[in-house]
């Protein structure tokens, strides 16, 4: 059984393809950069800037509420593991595929319909590990209640672009450059 925040993006995509891309604009403040997840207008996404100095910290916050739009991850992932087309995004959740296995980082339990786990953090601590269908990377749940959010220092090394993405909505995507700390 496809519980309902999980059968609601399959909906949204065939109605909304626009939505797919996921850029935005910069907020925060000089020490902390904000990544957001709306609903701006129709688009349904994560809003924040491109770039980040390596160490800043990152904070995820959701601004939509699950109960209409459903939960959301924030999911580091490798380039090549975002689901790229329509049909990439509505096949997300079968196993082999990148939302499913992020659905087992987090100890989704089906029966249950619980997660069994809201963070996962793989390699050093902070955002740094991008994940593929074979190993974990670093994620956030957001939980089913509005407000949720994260704060955690980015430890990927200068130069490296990190990719994320929605695993319940898989068009959400977006990257955001790591640079190096300025010189003293």
């Amino acid at each position: 059984m496809l519980l309902p925040f999980l059968v609601l993006p399959f909906v949204l995509a065939f109605l909304v393809p626009s939505l797919a891309a996921g850029e935005g604009t910069a907020t925060g403040t000089a020490s902390v950069s904000t990544i957001e997840i709306k609903l701006e207008g129709k688009k349904l996404g994560f809003f924040g800037p491109g770039t980040i100095v390596e160490g800043e910290k990152l904070q995820i916050v959701n601004k939509t509420n699950p109960k209409q739009v459903g939960p959301h991850t924030f999911t580091l992932v490798t380039k090549s593991s975002l689901p790229k087309t329509s049909k990439a995004r509505k096949s997300c959740f079968t196993p082999g595929k990148i939302c499913f296995s992020i659905a087992e980082w987090h100890k989704f339990n089906p029966k249950t319909e619980k997660i069994g786990k809201q963070l996962v953090e793989v390699g050093p601590k902070g955002w740094s590990t991008e994940g593929t269908v074979k190993k974990s990377g670093d994620s956030w749940f957001s939980g089913e209640k509005p407000g949720g959010s994260i704060e955690e220092a980015v430890t990927a090394k200068a130069g490296t672009t990190l990719y994320f993405m929605c695993a319940v909505h898989p068009w959400m995507q977006g990257s955001i450059k790591v640079l190096p700390k300025p010189a003293t």
